[in-house]
């Protein structure tokens, strides 16, 4: 029998059998949740290949997770029932006369977890079919278990299946991105990885260092922190980058040709679902998404009194806000042709690698002042992809030059040095650890809010390539 005969022709039929294929999901969610069946079935497999399915016989996705929930409560239900039924005697029963462990171990989980644990439990791959047995037999109220039932559900629901549903959109509408696009975020996503390993490990290396040579910690090195050598550290980088900036801005006219083919190949990765993520990080850093977040964090930080904090946040806006523009006039260098509506400015540095730097380096400064080193490896790789993916979108898009998000981003890795000195002049903050990732995550969610959902359509609609052959572009 060709089985890839078969199933291409089982695929057909359900695609256009909508019906059967909720008629699955809804039992393999069931079976997934039935004490003992739920090890033994493949199910979590099956309901990804499903909601592909789904996803290209375009049921609605709101469907699903009402099937979906139904399927995954009846199954815990059939398994509570089964324990509240046999209660004791369950364990005189195949399997679990000879795999006593199974039921052991759930019940001290229900034990310790009560109603949380029906919840926790359909995580948990070798207890998410025992646990609504155990509850069964520790006599759990049913109204209770009802409750708890539902709520696991729905938490369990978006994880099971938005991932093959949100494939299944993908490959339906030609939204996956191919080969070459994966090698590009793969190389970002390793450029992250080395950054987020690096950068500690020079600070480590640093402190064991002064501990040999100490610094004095006044004058221009003086730190509240107590690590003078960190100031040194960061005018040297702000002077460093300073001057790299400067040497890209007068090598630009000898490297135009390099800077047109590194341009022509990134643009060559354009692709829908690349473009609508770059072009959201493009609209986030934007003068008017800059302000709506540098707005909140500013207030938040006046509220509270912490005017050196406000400071510094004051001068980054107002560097991002001020100097790429100025610079743009003074270099008065033209953006590439190579998109519907290109932005209503020069070129050259690119406002945006500028600001990514100093926006998101300065968030990361911020955090790591509180010495948790759980926030920094967490923030760290967040915060270093925000920043690299919002700078190499720039000539992806088509709207920049490769010099021009080079410059920026060195100017803005200038700037931010300097503002780090500045700050760390200064004790830290008196706030705590929670209020100001809770600030952070507002600022940004009302900068997506007001400014990205607004405007998203129409400036994917602006950063339509041209109809150009890449190969035969001319600046």
């Amino acid at each position: 029998m060709d089985f890839g005969a078969w199933y291409l022709e089982l695929r057909e039929w359900l695609i256009h059998h909508p019906d059967a294929i909720l008629l699955s999901i809804f039992l393999v969610a069931l079976i997934e949740a039935v004490a003992v069946i739920g090890v033994v079935v493949p199910a979590v497999p099956a309901l990804f290949v499903l909601c592909v399915l789904a996803a290209h016989a375009e049921i609605s996705l709101s469907t699903i997770f009402i099937v979906g929930i139904a399927g995954a409560m009846m199954g815990d239900g059939i398994s509570y029932a089964l324990g509240h039924g046999f209660k004791h005697r369950i364990h005189e029963i195949w399997p679990f006369s000879r795999y006593p462990d199974w039921l052991l171990r759930s019940e001290a989980f229900v034990e310790r977890h009560g109603g949380k644990g029906i919840i926790f439990g359909r995580f948990i791959g070798p207890l998410r079919a025992f646990v609504p047995m155990a509850a069964g037999i520790f006599r759990m109220r049913p109204i209770y278990f009802l409750w708890m039932n539902f709520l696991s559900a729905l938490v369990w629901a978006p994880f099971h299946i938005l991932p093959g549903y949100s494939l299944g959109a993908a490959t339906a509408h030609d939204w996956l991105p191919g080969r070459d696009q994966l090698i590009f975020i793969a190389a970002v996503l390793i450029a992250v990885a080395v950054l987020t390993w690096l950068l500690p490990a020079l600070d480590r290396w640093r402190h064991r260092r002064a501990e040999h040579q100490p610094l004095a910690n006044t004058g221009r090195w003086r730190c509240a922190a107590g690590y003078p050598e960190d100031q040194r550290a960061s005018l040297r980088l702000a002077l460093f980058a300073f001057t790299s900036a400067a040497l890209v801005a007068l090598l630009r006219p000898w490297l135009q040709s390099l800077d047109t083919e590194a341009l022509l190949a990134l643009f060559a990765l354009r692709q829908s679902s690349l473009d609508m993520f770059l072009v959201t990080l493009a609209i986030l850093g934007d003068r008017a998404g800059l302000v709506v977040f540098g707005s909140v964090v500013l207030g938040w930080l006046a509220l509270r009194r912490e005017w050196a904090s406000a400071g510094v946040v004051l001068l980054a806006a107002l560097a991002c806000l001020l100097l790429p523009a100025l610079l743009k006039v003074v270099f008065a260098l033209p953006r590439p042709g190579l998109v519907e509506v290109p932005p209503a400015s020069w070129s050259f540095p690119s406002g945006h690698a500028f600001s990514a730097v100093v926006a998101w380096g300065l968030v990361l400064v911020f955090l790591e002042r509180f010495g948790r080193e759980g926030l920094g490896n967490v923030a760290r790789p967040i915060l270093l992809s925000l920043m690299l993916f919002s700078i190499i979108a720039r000539p992806v898009l088509g709207v920049h030059w490769v010099s021009d998000v080079l410059a920026g981003a060195l100017l803005g890795l200038a700037c931010l040095a300097l503002l780090r000195w500045l700050w760390y002049r200064f004790p830290a903050p008196r706030v705590s650890m929670v209020e100001t990732v809770v600030i952070l995550l507002l600022a940004l969610c009302l900068s997506i809010g007001l400014e990205v959902f607004p405007r998203f359509w129409d400036a994917l609609a602006n950063h339509q390539p041209l109809p150009i052959p890449v190969h035969s572009y001319q600046p």
